[in-house]
C-alpha cells in the first residue's frame, strides 16, 4: 500500500504519518525530513536547499524527484506513506512512473488553525519531541518534558514564512486534488479536530 498525504502545511500530515508508522508499521517518507538531513550536512547542496526553504519557496521538481527515487529504491514490499511529496502535478506524474499510488488522502484544515499549529510549534533539539504553545505546551514553559532541554522554533515556522508557504500551496499544490480526483483515488477528511476517525478509516483501506 502506497499512500500520498495532501494538505496545507500544518494540516496534520506529520502527525497522521507518525500514527501510521508506529501503529501499522508504515514506512514514513517525508521530503521535509530528507531536506533537513541534507541541510545539516553543511554541503553546498544543503546550503542551497536551506536558502530555498527559508525564503518559503519549493525545492525544484528535478532535485526532489531524485531524492524520492533514491529513497523508494531502498524500500521493498512495505507499506509507505508519502508526506510532503508530491507537491506539484509534475511530481505526481513522476511518482506514478516509478511506483503505484493506491490512495491520496486530503486533510482539509482552516488557514487560521494552520497558522497557530505552525507558529506555535516548538521542538527539542536533543530528542526531537514536538510541542505546541497553543495546543500541546510542555509542562514547564519552553523546556522539554523528557530531558529538560530548551525548546527551539524552526526558522521557517514564523508568520511570514507560513503565509508564503500557504500561498505556494494554494497556487502549486492544490491542482493535485483534481489530479487524484480524476484518477478516482482521492479520499477527503476534516482535519480541524482530532484525527482518530481519519485514522480508523485509513486502517480499512
Amino acid at each position: 500500500m502506497v499512500l500520498v498525504l495532501l494538505g496545507a502545511p500544518g494540516s496534520g500530515k506529520g502527525t497522521l504519518s507518525a500514527k501510521l508508522k508506529n501503529e501499522l508499521g508504515y514506512i514514513h517518507l517525508s521530503t521535509g525530513d530528507l531536506f533537513r538531513k541534507i541541510m545539516k550536512s553543511d554541503s553546498p547542496l544543503g546550503k542551497k536547499i536551506n536558502e530555498i526553504i527559508q525564503s518559503g519557496k519549493l525545492v525544484s521538481d528535478d532535485l526532489t524527484n531524485e531524492l524520492v527515487k533514491q529513497e523508494l529504491s531502498s524500500i521493498q514490499n512495505k507499506n509507505i506513506v508519502l508526506d510532503g511529496y508530491p507537491r506539484t502535478v509534475d511530481q505526481a506524474k513522476y511518482l506514478d512512473s516509478i511506483t503505484k499510488v493506491d490512495k491520496a488522502v486530503l486533510i482539509n484544515v482552516n488557514n487560521d488553525i494552520v497558522i497557530k499549529r505552525i507558529s506555535g510549534r516548538r521542538m527539542c533539539p536533543k530528542c526531537n519531541s514536538i510541542y505546541n504553545i497553543y495546543f500541546m505546551p510542555p509542562k514547564s514553559e519552553n523546556v522539554c518534558d523528557h530531558d529538560g532541554t530548551t525548546l527551539i522554533q524552526r526558522k521557517d515556522d514564523n508568520i511570514d514564512s507560513i503565509t508564503k508557504r500557504l500561498e505556494v500551496y494554494e497556487k502549486q499544490t492544490k491542482p493535485l486534488i483534481d489530479y487524484y480526483k480524476h484518477r478516482q483515488i482521492l479520499v477527503e477528511f476534516d482535519g480541524n479536530n482530532n484525527q482518530d476517525q481519519m485514522f480508523e478509516a485509513i486502517k480499512k483501506f
